[in-house]
């Protein structure tokens, strides 16, 4: 049986960020989600049922990761903006 030194529960944004600050310091990390993937609600999805698109449910949490984060943990993030707005075929 494999011992950890800290267990974190859910895989979301903070979780993960958690999980590597953890880690990072040397400590033997678990990290446990019920989704079949991470990221939360950072990830994006097909949002309608027959549109072929995959939107961000929450993309403005990636716009308020602070650069310290991204300097201590290493990341190599770029942010692109982009104009205009998103709407629902069938509201069009």
């Amino acid at each position: 049986m494999e011992r950890y030194d800290v267990t974190i529960v859910g895989g979301g944004h903070n979780g993960l960020v958690a999980a590597a600050y953890l880690a990072r310091a040397g400590l033997r990390t678990l990290l446990l989600e019920r989704l079949p993937h991470t990221g939360g609600a950072a990830v994006s999805a097909r949002a309608f049922s027959g549109v072929d698109a995959l939107l961000s449910r929450y993309s403005y949490l990636v716009s308020l990761l602070p650069e310290q984060i991204c300097s201590d943990l290493q990341l190599r993030l770029q942010l692109r903006s982009r104009s205009g707005r998103v709407v629902h075929p069938h509201l069009a």
